[in-house]
């Protein structure tokens, strides 16, 4: 189980540079191989969270039961834009804007429809 929990984080450090998160669910599934098979390795996560909460502590929150993985996942590219991208580049959150617009004019149009 080690094992396999190896060479999914390895494929998934792999397909890290494509573009989208293609390589986080081999890298977060590998985890939680390494992280059922072995105490040491899970010490170790533990010590690593702690010393390091900012870049850790949304791994932690994928790895529980009934985590939201989609939307912590565009949190943390949020993130990541706002840190490496000058405003005038960041396309993640001009794209938030237009879909939350987008909702907006849909539902007040419902909403005036059964009024």
């Amino acid at each position: 189980m080690s094992l396999a929990g190896m060479v999914l984080m390895a494929f998934g450090v792999v397909l890290a540079p494509l573009p989208g998160p293609v390589g986080v669910p081999f890298v977060l599934f590998g985890l939680i191989l390494l992280l059922r098979s072995s105490v040491w390795i899970k010490r170790q996560f533990v010590k690593l969270v702690k010393a390091h909460p900012k870049w850790l502590r949304p791994v932690r929150i994928m790895l529980r039961p009934g985590a939201k993985i989609i939307s912590l996942v565009w949190l943390q590219g949020l993130r990541v834009e706002r840190g490496v991208m000058p405003k005038r580049f960041r396309f993640m959150y001009r794209a938030r804007q237009g879909v939350k617009s987008l909702f907006k004019n849909r539902f007040s149009r419902a909403s005036e429809d059964v009024a």
